[in-house]
């Protein structure tokens, strides 16, 4: 038999809105709890979808066809239940060092399909901290601290080693990492710390009050740190920098994009104001102004100024395949509503906006020039109570 292969007997089914869940004489499926994910696999060739745990019956979601009193064979997804382990190890470990060497209390813990993470009771928390607490992290892996799980009668737990105080009462399942850490916890673990490989911290987000750190572990690290060189390298291939000398580099080419950003701005204000100059000269109600290859903050902008003289602008930009309608308030048209019905009757684009201004997108130039032209064709004909 394969590892992580069990047979076993159907005992339960029921059925929810979710699809059928079958209860089994024994599993060695993990149920979902305590932040980590379900294992997934395989009952009798079916995927197993999720696995819940409903007072104490572990129930697991199948496909339809398994009945009461079935002989099934289970296969557990040995890779991910790997995973799933290493990534709740580093959480007890980066859980003890922050607790332990920087007195910051861990309050939530997730694990992710690519990233885990920790919310914990600080306000404030630096990426110097932060390298400080990986090389702890690192120490602790090196060192291949054995990880111990067993089950205790609740007397029998020494309460105060205990990380975090337990409600719990009979058997409870103990978490003992050599020196560090000793918890009642239920999850999945390796069996030393040296099997975390590496530990990484990957984001810092301030949440509620208190920071939460997102890390990966193991081979999800490797993958982090590979997807991370390509993207340096890169970087250095374009702007033929090195590892001391690019973030100068990106800084500089940032603030030249910040200054190409404000002479385009200004480009596109004297281009915007010669071009509202010439549609004054069109005694005109209605101004439509059609942007084929500008871009987008330049279109909205020669609207601004046409609406900004008391008529109704009309704008459309190829680009973006966006249209914006817009007047100074001083007319009755209730533009949002307008343009959402005339959009409901033809039967294309997304928008709306309120009495003064709105603006729709559509799924193509066609459909945005068939809007223009009947927008434009109902404003100059009067077509326009709302």
């Amino acid at each position: 038999m394969k590892p992580w292969q069990f047979e076993t007997t159907v005992t339960d089914v029921r059925t929810d809105a979710r699809g059928t869940w079958v209860a089994l004489e024994s599993t060695l499926f993990y149920a979902e709890g305590g932040g980590q994910p379900p294992d997934v696999g395989t009952l009798d060739g079916q995927p197993v979808l999720d696995v819940q745990r409903v007072e104490e019956v572990v129930w697991h979601l199948v496909e339809p066809g398994l009945e009461r009193g079935t002989f099934v064979t289970g296969i557990v997804d040995e890779a991910i239940r790997h995973d799933h382990s290493i990534q709740h190890t580093a959480q007890h470990v980066l859980t003890a060092l922050l607790e332990d060497e920087y007195g910051i209390q861990t309050l939530s813990f997730g694990i992710g399909q690519e990233e885990s993470s920790l919310e914990i009771e600080t306000e404030t928390l630096d990426w110097t901290q932060i390298e400080s607490l990986e090389r702890d992290v690192q120490r602790i892996i090196f060192e291949n601290r054995p990880v111990s799980t067993y089950e205790l009668a609740s007397a029998e737990v020494e309460v105060d080693r205990l990380r975090k105080p337990t409600d719990r009462t009979g058997m409870i399942r103990i978490v003992d990492i050599e020196g560090l850490d000793y918890n009642a916890c239920g999850g999945t673990h390796v069996e030393t710390t040296g099997q975390l490989g590496i530990v990484h911290v990957t984001s810092m987000k301030k949440v509620r009050g208190n920071v939460r750190l997102t890390y990966v572990a193991g081979h999800r690290a490797l993958s982090a740190i590979h997807s991370s060189r390509t993207a340096l390298r890169t970087i250095h291939q374009t702007l033929s920098t090195t590892n001391e000398t690019v973030a100068a580099r990106v800084l500089e080419e940032r603030n030249l994009r910040l200054e190409r950003d404000k002479e385009v701005k200004a480009l596109e204000a004297r281009v915007a104001k010669a071009k509202v100059a010439a549609f004054l000269q069109e005694d005109n109600y209605v101004i439509t102004h059609i942007g084929k290859t500008e871009a987008e903050t330049l279109t909205t902008t020669i609207v601004e100024r046409i609406a900004a003289t008391g008529r109704i602008a009309v704008g459309a930009n190829h680009t973006g395949q966006k249209l914006w309608l817009m007047h100074d308030g001083t007319h009755d048209i209730a533009i949002g509503k307008f343009l959402k019905r005339t959009l409901d009757d033809l039967g294309i684009g997304r928008g709306g906006g309120s009495h003064k201004q709105a603006q729709a997108r559509f799924e193509s130039v066609i459909e945005l020039e068939r809007a223009t032209a009947e927008i434009v064709k109902r404003l100059q004909e009067g077509m326009v109570s709302c």
